[in-house]
């Protein structure tokens, strides 16, 4: 038996952003985009988009309209919502962000620009935000969205009621809270790095890397280097160089010459940009004593120097098209089961490691 009366009928279930989406074939971002007139979208895509969802009769859900940016002959009427950005370091630190988590900075600022939102960096610890009083500066601007950009160990934490927020992470793998993280594949990026210098013609490849970065990715780059020398007769094994928290250029140069006197090492992989220079710094001439690469590329790079290049422009913007996805479905807390996402990077020649004669 029917539920509704013959003489009324079920109102037609309103077009979506993917049913439009559906009918001109292109993605569901694109849609969103050219529907609020955003200057990404070429003209002509934005005209037959419209025209298509016009045809459809789409009409913008009014909950998501009150979230975007409304613009009048150039003017903001509304301002956009906001995602912070959170650093645990700051002028309380007496560090300065590197060029590798600028990149990632820069990145998630643009992607949060593109879906309507302001990306605000947020600096927490000595002088700067503690968990109250950050706590209380995002109830009182209403942000929900937080975004861990790449905390440093050995710095300030947090402690929030995360189940107010909604929250993705990049790196940070060594503080809470267990929510979705994004990170370059290190484990990944160290083979890929390992095989390549093998397949050159070196034999003693060693691998440095700081504690502190090995906590952040939860020792990924150890995991990937012990995987590949499992495959080596225990002669040509060497023992990876953990350098300690806050390491300065000076007392990790010596620790690595050293090093790489002690084991006979013909090839480093070290995620220091400044590798080469240690080295030579420290009398070793590269490459024709010791090669050596750089696991994290970043502009600016030392001209010859080989490594792999990760993409951490797309970590900030994966990182904030996750806050996004939960604050439009209104998801908040730490998931049950958080999931991490890797973004894989691209291996580089360089005169720093040439291939070996003989």
């Amino acid at each position: 038996m029917s539920l509704t009366p013959e003489s009324e009928t079920l109102p037609a279930r309103r077009p979506t952003l993917k049913d439009v989406a559906h009918e001109t074939g292109y993605h569901i971002t694109t849609i969103s985009l050219a529907l609020r007139g955003h200057s990404s979208i070429p003209a002509v895509t934005r005209q037959r988009i419209e025209g298509v969802a016009q045809r459809m009769g789409y009409r913008r859900n009014p909950v998501f309209h009150a979230l975007s940016r409304f613009r009048q002959q150039g003017c903001v009427r509304a301002p956009s919502p906001r995602i912070a950005y959170l650093e645990n370091f700051g002028a309380g630190s007496g560090r300065h962000r590197s060029p590798p988590l600028q990149a990632i900075l820069d990145g998630a600022r643009r992607q949060a620009e593109l879906l309507g939102y302001q990306l605000e960096p947020l600096a927490v610890g000595e002088d700067d935000h503690d968990s109250h009083s950050l706590t209380q500066y995002l109830r009182e601007q209403q942000i929900s969205g937080l975004v861990l950009g790449a905390f440093l160990p050995g710095f300030a934490e947090l402690a929030l009621n995360w189940d107010d927020y909604a929250v993705a992470k990049i790196h940070s793998r060594h503080t809470q809270p267990e929510a979705t993280t994004v990170g370059n594949d290190q484990l990944r990026e160290v083979r890929l790095a390992f095989r390549r210098l093998s397949a050159l013609g070196y034999h003693r490849i060693g691998l440095a890397v700081g504690r502190s970065d090995e906590d952040a990715c939860g020792h990924r780059h150890t995991a990937g280097y012990l995987m590949e020398e499992a495959a080596l007769p225990l002669a040509r094994r060497v023992p990876p160089l953990l350098f300690p928290y806050n390491s300065d250029d000076v007392s990790l140069s010596g620790m690595i010459a050293r090093w790489v006197r002690r084991h006979n090492v013909d090839a480093v992989l070290c995620n220091w940009a400044t590798i080469r220079e240690m080295l030579e710094g420290e009398g070793l001439q590269v490459p024709t004593e010791v090669a050596c690469a750089c696991l994290c590329l970043c502009e600016p790079v030392a001209p010859g120097l080989a490594g792999i290049r990760p993409n951490l422009y797309l970590l900030g913007e994966r990182a904030v098209s996750i806050v996004v996805a939960q604050l439009k479905t209104t998801e908040r807390g730490v998931p049950e089961c958080a999931s991490s996402l890797y973004v894989q990077s691209i291996w580089e020649d360089g005169a720093s490691a040439p291939a070996r004669r003989g």
